[in-house]
Order: C-alpha cells, then structure tokens, then sequence
C-alpha cells in the first residue's frame, strides 16, 4: 500500500516518480474546489454554498447540462459522501465529482488549462469496477464490464470520455505504483514541477540551471548564436536536453519575474521598470445574447462564434453596424495588471 499517494497525484508521478504534492493549496486549487462544490449543488438543486462571477456560473452550469445529456435520463449521484473511491494499491479514498451507475460513468470537473487526467481517471475507473465485483460476485462481470470516466474541463467548455476495462485499469495504476517504488527511481523534469513541495530543492531542477550559468558565466565573447543553434539541431541528443533545460529555466525565471515585481515596490532592479496596465474591458455572452436580440440578426452565429465574450471595441463596433444601443453597465472590465519590463534607457546608461 501506498500510504501517501492520492489519486490526483497519480498523472503528476506517471511524469515523475519523486513527485510529492505541496501540501499548501494554492489559488488554483482553490478554485477549483470552489467550482466543485457549486457543480455538485447545482446537480442536486440546492443553494450554491460558495460565491462565483457570472462566467463561472456559466462555465458549471455547461458542465451540469452536459452531465445530464451524457447521463441519458440515468440517476446521478451529486452528494459527496456516496462519491468515495477505494482503488486497489491506494489506501487514500478518492472522491468524484458525480456518477451515473446506470452507465456505468463518473464526472470530473476540471477548471483552468486542458491537461491529462488519463491515471487518476484509471484510479477511478478500477475503484468503481472493483467495488461492482464485490457488490455482486460475479467474476464474468469484472471481466466484460468497462467504466467510463468524463473528463469536463468547464473554462474551455469541453469534455473527454475515457474507457476503461478492469485490466487496462488496473495496469495504468499498478505500472504508476511500480514505478513510485523503484528503489532505482529518479527525478525528472515535468509539466508539474512548480507543484512539487520539493520544486526549490530538487536536483534535477536545480542542477541544470546552476550548470548552465557556470557555462555561460565561463564563454569567451564572440560567440555566435546561429552556430551554438546549428550544433544543437545537429545533435538530437543535445537539443532534447537543451530543450528540457529550458523548460526549467522558464519557470525559474517566471518565478523570480513575479517576486521581482513584488521586490520593485521599495527597491530598485537596475534595467527593469514596473508598467502598468489597464484591465481589457469586455462584454459577456448575456449582453451579447441580449444584443443581438434586440438586433434581430445573426443571433446564433455571433453567439457561436464570439467564444462566450467579446472586446468592447468589437462589441461597441458591431452594435453600431446593427443600429443596437450600447447598454455601457454590461461591460466587464478586467483587473488592472502590472508588468515587468525592461527600461532601456537605464540600459543604455548603464553602457
């Protein structure tokens, strides 16, 4: 048994066999468990016990309606405490989002970026298939039956089906748990570093990016970049790991951009300034609907079309075209954002 894995950890340690979750939720995660709660609310018909703008209302409410339609007029279960899931080699009891035992399916809301979900699905998937086994002690069943995960990645409005056979299950999840277990096992890079509790300490971040400054620090001037450019395209080997360094160093350097912004409001940083920028005004799908209702033309393919909002200018442009007044309380403006960027005055002073 493995004590310590939980079944959302599963996609992080297929990529990583060392990865361990920060214990600390971050804003995302936050979210989403905030998006969760109103998802299963919205499935049950209760009051929505958390707080959402009016995109995420939206965003859950295409998730519910999708649910119901894949559910096929099925009983779906929305109450967290009968959406537990014992998976065989994890003692951690997962829990989904919804399910419809009528075909055989679970539902996973997932917000924020499109990402694979493929072994914690599996986890999943083998927990319900074995659970069915000892609820009816049929071995025939747990060999022919098959369990479908829906994947619902409410932000973009799009969803994954996913089959799984017992024994497909069953090997996703084993050759994970194998792999955690190598002795032999080592760090390697991923997608999901910046989530890792050791992400500042790990060797096979840090090293690369205290390898790589030696060598830069260490080269003579001259250097060209196009022949440092057709050195790695000429050696697949080099290029891959120059590329997977890379990787390392955008999040490294993403993540000093953030603290330096933070570090800038009371100390300077020679050659970089803070700009600041306006939020994007937009209009939402409901003053678009409303809109084009009023102009009485091309309702559906604007609606279709304009991905759920759309910029003040365009909106302001194609009201005028319609002869639709602008009703100015619908529009939506965005927090203001700071950057950072480089002063090249300074730069060049410093010359």
């Amino acid at each position: 048994m493995s004590a310590t894995i939980r079944h959302s950890s599963l996609p992080k340690l297929a990529q990583c066999a060392k990865y361990e979750s920060n214990p600390v939720a971050g804003p995302h995660a936050e979210r989403g468990t905030r998006l969760d709660a109103a998802f299963r609310a919205f499935l049950m018909g209760e009051p929505v016990p958390v707080e959402l703008s009016t995109e995420e209302q939206e965003n859950v409410m295409w998730a519910v309606d999708t649910v119901r339609d894949l559910a096929d007029g099925g009983e779906i279960e929305a109450d967290e405490v009968n959406l537990k899931v014992n998976t065989p080699g994890l003692s951690h009891v997962g829990t989904e989002d919804a399910r419809c035992e009528n075909e055989n399916m679970s539902f996973d809301l997932k917000s924020g970026q499109i990402r694979s979900y493929y072994e914690q699905m599996a986890a999943y998937a083998l927990g319900n298939l074995e659970r069915q086994f000892y609820e009816h002690f049929d071995p025939q069943r747990l060999e022919e039956s098959t369990w479908t995960c829906c994947l619902l990645f409410c932000d973009q409005r799009e969803f994954t089906r996913i089959e799984f056979s017992y024994a497909t299950a069953k090997a996703v999840v084993d050759g994970v748990l194998e792999a955690v277990n190598d002795p032999n096992a080592v760090a390697t890079p991923c997608q999901y570093c910046s989530w890792c509790v050791k992400a500042d300490t790990c060797h096979a971040r840090t090293g690369p990016i205290v390898e790589t400054l030696a060598v830069v620090e260490s080269q003579p001037t001259g250097v060209s970049l196009e022949a440092l450019k057709a050195g790695l395209l000429a050696d697949p080997e080099r290029l891959g790991a120059f590329l997977t360094t890379n990787a390392i160093f955008e999040d490294f350097v993403d993540d000093l951009k953030t603290k330096a912004k933070a570090l800038m409001k009371t100390t300077a940083v020679p050659g970089w300034k803070l700009q600041e920028e306006a939020g994007r005004e937009h209009f939402d799908r409901i003053a678009i609907v409303s809109a084009a209702v009023t102009g009485k033309s091309g309702l559906d393919d604007l609606v279709a079309n304009c991905g759920g909002k759309m910029t003040g200018t365009k909106f302001r442009e194609w009201c005028a075209k319609m002869g639709v007044p602008v009703q100015e309380k619908q529009a939506i403006v965005g927090k203001d954002i700071v950057k950072l960027v480089a002063d090249n005055k300074k730069v060049r002073k410093a010359k």
